[in-house]
């Protein structure tokens, strides 16, 4: 042993500054009995963080070869005892594997799973989102009618009301109109009147005033010709007055149509607007749900990373048990 050590100590620089395998046996013993896994780092780190680690690993290559030779060895360790160590040890392994595996296995298929639903989840989110987007501009398009509907209904209440004005003045000028008709017929009468007087006064001098009174009969024929043709004329005004009125009550109920056609429309837009507003609350319901599951679906993933990480850390607890187990055989074959 001091001639091997002598010749590390030549052969590797850093053996040089100190480093042998008495030490690095003396650092792994030690982390051992305080249960640590003695790694090259751990190793290095005992010896002070001094050494290489490929003459560390080298020198705890060569421990366990001479370990596991003493181990085989009958005069220090008899054969049941090693046979039974070597399948307790065979039979830890096996039987971490086996859980290990079977925990990889599980938690692959339910990895898997788990990628496919949430996968079926963002599919379902895009659609969900692809048709409120849809909703939103048909509800934008029903909202651009409905304001254009109620433009048009305000201009067909200007002309109404400007149909209204027009129809007032027409009814007060047809009153107007009525009123001087009656006053020409009250003229008339007074002419006729005053011609019957004239014609009673004449018939007492006729003879007298034969010439003068047919003169003045021709006068009034004249002015009865003439207020005749006047009379004529203002019938054919209340005529057309009268077709005007026919005219504009005809285009007052063809407004009137128009308007309760625009009011009708506006309460079809209406119910359209709230039927929209119900499939966008029961879109946003179902986001939150679909948002709901894939929150479950994160947290059964990181509830299999955690049962993963406890296995793979129980398997490591295991192999330092068998490590513990193989230095305290070698501990008990050494004494």
């Amino acid at each position: 042993m001091q001639y091997v050590a002598q010749y590390v100590i030549q052969a590797d620089p850093m053996a040089r500054a100190g480093i042998s395998k008495y030490l690095v046996q003396k650092a792994r013993d030690a982390l051992v009995s305080r249960g640590e896994n003695p790694s090259i780092d751990a190793v290095r780190v005992e010896l002070g963080n001094t050494g290489s680690k490929s003459t560390i690993h080298r020198y705890l290559q060569e421990l366990a070869q001479s370990e596991g030779t003493r181990l085989d060895d009958e005069q220090l360790l008899s054969a049941t005892l090693g046979t039974a160590v070597a399948g307790l040890a065979r039979q830890l392994r096996e039987e971490a594997r086996a859980a290990v595996a079977a925990a990889e296995a599980r938690h692959a298929a339910e990895a898997g799973a788990q990628r496919v639903e949430l996968a079926r989840l963002e599919q379902a989110l895009g659609e969900v989102q692809v048709q409120a987007g849809q909703l939103g501009e048909v509800l934008t398009g029903e909202r651009d009618a409905h304001a254009a509907t109620r433009e048009a209904l305000q201009q067909e209440r200007i002309r109404t009301a400007a149909i209204g004005n027009e129809n007032a003045a027409l009814t007060v000028r047809l009153a107007e109109h009525g009123r001087h008709i009656d006053s020409l017929e009250e003229k008339h009468r007074h002419a006729r009147d005053a011609l019957e007087h004239y014609r009673r006064s004449v018939k007492d001098q006729r003879d007298q005033d034969q010439r003068r009174h047919e003169t003045q009969v021709q006068q009034l024929q004249a002015e009865l010709r003439q207020l005749a043709q006047t009379l004529v004329v203002k019938q054919d005004e209340v005529t057309r007055n009268g077709q005007d009125c026919a005219r504009l009550s005809a285009e007052l109920a063809e407004a009137r149509r128009e308007l309760r056609e625009a009011q009708q429309n506006v309460r079809d837009v209406q119910r359209a607007r709230d039927d929209l507003v119900a499939v966008q609350a029961r879109l946003a319901a179902d986001n939150a749900t679909l948002t709901e599951q894939l929150a479950v679906a994160e947290g059964t993933r990181q509830t299999l990373v955690a049962e993963e990480r406890g296995l793979r850390q129980a398997l490591a607890e295991q192999d330092l048990r068998v490590q513990r187990l193989q230095v305290r055989l070698e501990v008990q074959a050494s004494l």
